[in-house]
């Protein structure tokens, strides 16, 4: 806890056990009827901060007179030093219900110390709003609330700026998201304008391959086309008869006449005798 803060929680309540200051008088004495042997231990020990024993001597002074609304409010000031706050918060709680107007004020004041040192400024102003209700003139509980209040506008307008600020944060990256998006979509349409022209390409190679297997076979079955009229050209060529020279005939008669057995109508013989006789 804040020393500054420890330091008001501790001389605020010095009154109620008995010091006394301008604003709380110690009065709280003389309404436990006189002066108690066990209060003036318990603001003994507390002034020489040792604070088990202060509050061991409000354990006296409760065994004797009961749980008082300002026994409550005393040992919340013990709980204070021994830095044990949520007890002292009960504690404090119990005073706010005390008939005694100086005790309800002071539990509530402490009540609103307690809150602005966890920086809880709704429930310090809270506090030091009640505690003026029932005590106006109380100087300590008007500069806290002051203070709590200035706190309360930082952190608003804090919370305002941080809620600014995480809401460019959320516009920015929506707008890279957005930018993300729209690039994804323009490399998506990049890629699919190249699969396209890919597959038209691999179309057009595909044709143009077709069209030259296509332009080969009709040139070779154009070469066989030729190649058999041609052939039935020459066929047609030797098929039909061919004039006979004169000179070619007269050889050709010749070449008979010698193979010819006979010359003339008659036949020709070999000119050898007979060997047997038909």
């Amino acid at each position: 806890m804040n020393f500054t803060i420890k330091f008001v929680l501790a001389f605020a309540g010095l009154g109620l056990l008995g010091i006394g200051t301008e604003e709380e008088p110690g009065w709280l004495a003389e309404a436990l009827a006189g002066r108690d042997s066990d209060i003036e231990a318990a603001v003994r020990e507390y002034e020489a901060q040792r604070y088990d024993a202060a509050n061991a001597a409000l354990d006296a002074a409760v065994a004797r007179r009961g749980e008082r609304s300002e026994l409550y409010y005393n040992r919340g000031l013990v709980f204070v030093a021994l830095e044990d706050f949520d007890g002292a918060r009960e504690l404090f709680q119990h005073g706010t219900t005390s008939k005694e107007a100086q005790v309800r004020a002071s539990s509530h004041y402490q009540l609103g110390n307690l809150a602005l040192a966890s920086e809880d400024w709704e429930a310090a102003i809270d506090s030091f709003i009640e505690c003026l209700r029932v005590q106006p003139d109380h100087q300590h509980a008007k500069w806290n609330l002051e203070l709590a209040l200035l706190r309360k506008q930082e952190q608003d307008e804090q919370d305002e700026q941080d809620k600014d600020d995480q809401d460019k944060d959320d516009q920015d990256k929506d707008d890279q998201d957005q930018d993300e998006d729209g690039d994804q979509d323009q490399d998506q349409d990049k890629d699919q304008d190249q699969d396209k022209d890919q597959d038209q390409d691999q179309d057009q190679d595909q044709q143009d391959e077709q069209d030259q297997d296509q332009d080969q076979q009709d040139q070779d079955e154009q070469d066989e086309q030729d190649e058999q009229d041609e052939q039935d050209e020459q066929d047609e060529q030797q098929a039909e008869p061919q004039p006979i020279d004169s000179s070619d005939l007269d050889a050709a008669l010749e070449e008979l006449d010698r193979q010819d057995a006979f010359m003339f109508g008659r036949p020709r013989g070999s000119g050898r005798e007979v060997d047997k006789d038909w």
